[in-house]
């Protein structure tokens, strides 16, 4: 690495290394951020809350775009789940079932109603968004409703956890 952090200049017919630092704020770092948040959706184990956590610490991509986009993907997966949910797509088996009649016993037992329960699960996680979303299908819930609840649900979750480290900062 040259001065200041830099990455040295290729001579001709060299590849130069890449520079995180150097890559663009165009569509495909708008698209990356979209498909990763599809994938984060249905995936359990990629977290798009570390991929925000890393956007809004390098300063890539306009805040309220990357905000809007990973909300938009992760609502495109739970889409998927609730069709899911509701029998009309087949996801592959093994513990979806399980998650379903977990959620189930949720939305069924909860006092203030299932709209409630989800907007709960979309915003903090608990019980797990997958399984709720699943189970929001399984029951019928409307899904007008269950993705108007969601969508604000996780905008918010999304909304905070971009602009946490920014609050953190201004604290200490």
């Amino acid at each position: 690495w040259g001065l200041a952090g830099r990455a040295p200049r290729a001579s001709p017919g060299e590849i130069a290394p890449m520079n995180p630092q150097d890559w663009g704020d165009g569509p495909l770092l708008y698209f990356g951020t979209f498909l990763y948040s599809v994938v984060s959706g249905l995936v359990p184990v990629v977290n798009v809350e570390v991929f925000l956590l890393a956007m809004a610490a390098l300063k890539k991509g306009d805040p309220l775009a990357v905000i809007l986009l990973t909300t938009a993907g992760q609502m495109t997966a739970k889409y998927v789940l609730y069709l899911s949910g509701r029998g009309l797509i087949k996801l592959p088996p093994g513990r979806v079932q399980g998650k379903i009649e977990k959620a189930k016993k949720a939305l069924d037992e909860h006092p203030s109603g299932a709209g409630s329960v989800v907007l709960f699960s979309a915003v903090t996680g608990v019980p797990p968004f997958y399984g709720m979303s699943l189970a929001a299908g399984a029951l019928a819930m409307p899904l007008w409703h269950f993705m108007g609840i969601s969508t604000v649900g996780r905008l918010f979750r999304f909304s905070a956890v971009y602009f946490a480290p920014h609050l953190l900062r201004l604290a200490f």
